[in-house]
C-alpha cells in the first residue's frame, strides 16, 4: 500500500481568508499536513492559530481559497456530499438538545445519521457503557455536568463508527478524571475499530500522548511529527531551579526577568526553567547575583518545546516588569468573602452542600473539583445571580441574602 493510501487526510497547500480587502483576515496560509490511518494526531496552537478553521475545512463546511483537501481519498469540494458519510465532526460546542433526555439525544442523532433501527439498541448500549452514562439515559442533557455533556457529545459522534473523527477541543473545561475517560473512549475506538482521529487540544499533556502532533501558529504550520521530535532539541536547556530563602513565586519572577530564560514556571516545590542556550549550568549566568540558586538538569517535555517555540518566534513585547507576588497588593487581612454552611438546592437535588470558606484581601483563592461538584453554582451565588437555600454568604461586607444588588455594585467597582 502506498504512503498516500495509508493517509486518511491530506491537506495540500491550503489557504483560507475571511472578509475582503482591508478587512480580510488570513486564517490559514499554505497549510500542508497529513493524518495517517488508525492514528491519533493532535492539532495544537494558541488561540487564533487556525485550528477550528482547519477542522471545518476538513469536514467540508468551508471550501479552501487555495489548495486541496482529500479525506479518505475524497475531495472535500468536489465530493462534499460523500464526505459527511466518512467523517464524524465534534465541534467545541457540540449541538446537544438540553431540553431532551440523554436517550432522546441519541435517538435524534441516530435518525440524522440514518443509523439502521436494527443496530441502534446494541450501539446505544455499547456507547452508554463506554461513557458511563447508562444510569443517566432519562436525565435531561441540560442537567448533566460538563464532563458528562462532552461524553454524550462524543457518543453521538461515534454512533455510526466514522472512519475519521475530527474532534475540536473535546476536553476543554472538563475535569481531569473526565478527560482521562474521554481519552480512554477515543483510544478504544482507534484500537477496536481502526478509527483515525484528528484532535485539537488546549492541553499540552494531551498533545504529548498523541501519535503525532501538528503545531499551528497564525495560520501557518510550525512543524509536524511525534511529540518527542519537538522536545528533543531542548536537551541541555531545561532545569529545575531552587533558591534558599526565596519563595517559588518570587524565584519565578526573578528568573523570568533574565535575558537567558525563555520560560519559568512553578512546578511542585521548585521552578522549571527553559534557557535560550544549551549548557548554561552556571546560576550566575541565569540570575546574576541571586544567592543560593541551584540548577538541576531536567528532561525536556513537549510543553517546554511548545512554549519555547512560540517565545522564540514572537517579537519582544517591551520591557515588562515581571509580576512578583505581593508587590502593590494590600494584605491587611480583611475578609472580603465569607461563606458559612452554604447550601443550594434545585428541587430534590442539592448542588452545594454545607460548604464554608473565606477569602481575604490580596489572596488568589481557587475552587477545585470535578464537573458537577458545585463550583459554578457557588460562583453564581457569590455574584448574586442565585439565592442561597441556606447558610451565610457575605461579599465586601454585604449579606447576599439581604443585599445582593449593593454587593454586585461594590464588586464591579473594585474588581
Amino acid at each position: 500500500m502506498s504512503a498516500m493510501a495509508d493517509r486518511a487526510l491530506v491537506v495540500d497547500g491550503v489557504s483560507k481568508a475571511f472578509g475582503a480587502g482591508d478587512h480580510a483576515i488570513q486564517a490559514l496560509e499554505g497549510v500542508s499536513i497529513h493524518v495517517d490511518r488508525g492514528r491519533v494526531t493532535g492539532l495544537i496552537g494558541p488561540d487564533g492559530a487556525g485550528k477550528t478553521t482547519l477542522m471545518r475545512l476538513c469536514c467540508g463546511l468551508y471550501a479552501p481559497d487555495v489548495g486541496a483537501i482529500r479525506v479518505m481519498g475524497l475531495d472535500t469540494v468536489a465530493q462534499s456530499a460523500r464526505i459527511q458519510a466518512v467523517v464524524g465532526y465534534m465541534p467545541q460546542r457540540f449541538g446537544l438538545y438540553e431540553d431532551l433526555t440523554v436517550q432522546e439525544n441519541l435517538d435524534l442523532y441516530a435518525d440524522l445519521n440514518g443509523l439502521d433501527p436494527a443496530e441502534r439498541q446494541q450501539r446505544f448500549g455499547e456507547l452508554m457503557a463506554m461513557t458511563g452514562l447508562a444510569p443517566f439515559t432519562g436525565r435531561l442533557a441540560g442537567r448533566l455536568s460538563g464532563g458528562m455533556k462532552q461524553k454524550l457529545g462524543l457518543a453521538c459522534t461515534l454512533l455510526r463508527r466514522p472512519p475519521l473523527m475530527l474532534l475540536d477541543e473535546p476536553t476543554v473545561g472538563v475535569d481531569p478524571v473526565s478527560r482521562r475517560e474521554l481519552w480512554r473512549i477515543i483510544y478504544r475506538e482507534v484500537e477496536t475499530a481502526g478509527t483515525t482521529v484528528l484532535l485539537s487540544t488546549a492541553y499540552l499533556d494531551e498533545a504529548a500522548r498523541c501519535d503525532e502532533v501538528v503545531m499551528l501558529h497564525r495560520g501557518r504550520v510550525l512543524g509536524q511529527g511525534p511529540p518527542e521530535d519537538f522536545s528533543r532539541p531542548l536537551a541541555g536547556r531545561v532545569y529545575i531551579a531552587r533558591a534558599q530563602g526565596l519563595s517559588r513565586r518570587a524565584l519565578q519572577g526573578r528568573l523570568a526577568a533574565s535575558p537567558q530564560v525563555l520560560d519559568a514556571i512553578v512546578t511542585g516545590d521548585a521552578v522549571r526553567v527553559v534557557t535560550r542556550e544549551a549548557g548554561i549550568s552556571d546560576p550566575a549566568r541565569v540570575a546574576g547575583n541571586l544567592a543560593g540558586l541551584t540548577l538541576d538538569p531536567a528532561e525536556p517535555r513537549f510543553e517546554d518545546a511548545f512554549v519555547a517555540t512560540l517565545r522564540e518566534i514572537e517579537p519582544e513585547r517591551g520591557e515588562e516588569k515581571p509580576l512578583v507576588p505581593g508587590e502593590g497588593a494590600r494584605h491587611d487581612g480583611e475578609e472580603i468573602i465569607r461563606v458559612r454552611r452554604l447550601v443550594r438546592r434545585f428541587g430534590d437535588f442539592t448542588a452545594v452542600r454545607g460548604i464554608s470558606f473565606s477569602v481575604r484581601r490580596g489572596e488568589i483563592f481557587g475552587l477545585l473539583g470535578a464537573n458537577g461538584a458545585g463550583k459554578s453554582t457557588t460562583f453564581r451565588i457569590l455574584c448574586g445571580l442565585l439565592p442561597a437555600s441556606d447558610g451565610t454568604v457575605a461579599v465586601a461586607g454585604y449579606d447576599l441574602r439581604r443585599a445582593a444588588a449593593p454587593a454586585r455594585r461594590r464588586d464591579a467597582g473594585h474588581s
